[in-house]
């Protein structure tokens, strides 16, 4: 891009675009590429009699200026079918993990056991920390032993999340339950008029899709073809239930959604209705976006808000064509309408033109997932980036026939896309973000620049791609 890219661009008015389809890149790949578009007919068989878990808010204990958080990493027993019990991993409970209440540039404490009979790590998706608080590299928790890590968010109200990431077992770790939230608030954001009452009008939703036995049982092994592609099928379920319902009031209802699967893209609407999009990954867009549909890659979020005087009395939240949540009515009052400007992105005053490049290939063959034809090896850096400077990242998945859509995540760092495929992104992906789905062929540049310190990774968040070698990292060093 030769010219400097102004605010006004990421300002641009919502009018005219309103029935568009902001997530056109997206769009279902043709069959001579896997889409990742799981179906899930196991699903209509099961009938909306289970309420949606809505996992514990914690605000934790202000110890000496310090926020102070207890997790326990542990197994547990879980129904996914109703009376039918398998073994999970959860944090403070059977399955997923609570939602953790953090203020921006508030210290945070987070003490964590492993109660588990295998080490693990804790990973803060989206999060801007350094490498002694990520869970990625020499940050092993060993089974019943306990780890402490601090840090101090200093970015926009979001909703993040967090999981594990120990080598080789971030995927079967995740796909047995590990997967919290963290809901990140600010100044600004808390004088917004929009939902925020946890449970009444503003919830958590983690999609996933797991693969159950006849008897309900969970377990994951993985053949060649799901190590290339990804784990993905069996039941789709929302906050670790298939086929929940929850009440919701009169008026808009705020859905923080979060794709937890390992590998499954999900293609969220309303049959055809209108919500809109108020935030991504690393916080609010500058204005609600109207949208039809949403498609949300492994690990991306995006918050959105539904109207309730759209829907009947009973109704659905479609995902990859299936009910997926039925919404139940009731007659307490919510807000009616949201407010037109939400955030103010800082304006990219940068001539890109003058800025280092790095470039990024994405390749699946029939034996590994590669980025710039290498396989993940801990013992290489892959290069350094100055602490402080911002580069553009240049991604480019290929197009061969075993190519198939990558969701590129970046550890420690929120980034905006400038391009997707020569063009702006849509107007739903000019927030911040910290992971973007590429599909076969697909080229995107970002623009990043990494405040943190230490060593750091780049990935495809389809687990079991990270796992055979699609992750690479890098030092972040001092000017």
């Amino acid at each position: 891009m030769k010219k400097i890219i102004a605010v006004s661009l990421f300002l641009t008015s919502i009018a005219g675009y309103a029935m568009e389809d902001h997530n056109s890149n997206h769009k279902m790949e043709s069959s001579s590429h896997h889409s990742h578009m799981t179906k899930f007919e196991k699903n209509r068989e099961i009938k909306f009699e289970r309420e949606l878990l809505v996992p514990p808010l914690l605000k934790g204990k202000l110890i000496d200026n310090t926020r102070v958080f207890d997790l326990d990493i542990k197994k547990g027993e879980w129904e996914f079918l109703k009376g039918k019990k398998t073994e999970t991993y959860g944090y403070n409970g059977p399955i997923l993990g609570p939602v953790l209440a953090l203020e921006k540039g508030e210290k945070t404490r987070i003490n964590i056991s492993n109660s588990l009979s295998e080490e693990t790590t804790v990973h803060w998706h989206g999060a801007i920390v350094s490498q002694e608080s990520d869970g990625v590299h020499n940050s092993d928790i060993l089974p019943n032993s306990k780890k402490t890590v601090e840090f101090t968010l200093n970015q926009p109200e979001a909703t993040l999340w967090f999981h594990p990431h120990p080598m080789h077992k971030t995927a079967q770790q995740v796909y047995k339950g590990l997967a919290g939230l963290i809901y990140l608030s600010d100044e600004k954001s808390n004088e917004l008029a929009i939902p925020r009452e946890y449970g009444f009008n503003d919830f958590p939703i983690v999609i996933q899709d797991k693969k159950l036995s006849s008897e309900g049982k969970l377990e994951y092994k993985t053949n060649h073809m799901e190590k290339i592609h990804g784990k993905s099928g069996g039941y789709l379920m929302v906050n670790g239930i298939v086929s929940p319902y929850m009440n919701i009031p009169k008026g808009l209802t705020r859905l923080r959604v979060i794709n937890g699967s390992n590998a499954t893209n999900y293609n969220i609407d309303l049959s055809n209705r209108s919500f809109f999009q108020i935030a991504s990954d690393g916080g609010f867009l500058t204005s609600p976006v109207e949208m039809k549909k949403l498609v949300l890659a492994p690990g991306e979020r995006a918050e959105i808000i539904v109207d309730s005087e759209i829907l009947e009395t009973k109704d659905y939240l479609y995902i990859n064509g299936v009910k997926a949540l039925e919404f139940r009515k009731t007659n307490r009052e919510s807000l009616s309408k949201l407010p037109k400007n939400l955030s103010i992105l800082p304006e990219i005053k940068d001539d890109l033109t003058k800025l280092k490049t790095l470039n990024f290939t994405l390749k699946t063959t029939s034996k590994s997932n590669t980025i710039n034809g290498e396989v993940f090896d801990m013992e290489k850096m892959n290069f350094q980036v100055k602490k402080g400077e911002k580069q553009i990242w240049n991604i480019v998945n290929s197009d061969g026939m075993m190519d198939m859509p990558h969701p590129f995540h970046v550890h420690g760092a929120q980034f905006r896309i400038l391009e997707r495929n020569g063009q702006l992104p849509p107007l739903n992906e000019q927030g911040w973000k910290d992971t973007v789905n590429l599909k076969a062929g697909d080229n995107v540049k970002i623009l990043v620049e990494y405040k943190t310190d230490g060593i750091t990774v780049y990935h495809c968040h389809i687990l079991e791609h990270e796992e055979t070698g699609m992750m690479g990292q890098f030092q972040i060093i001092d000017r």
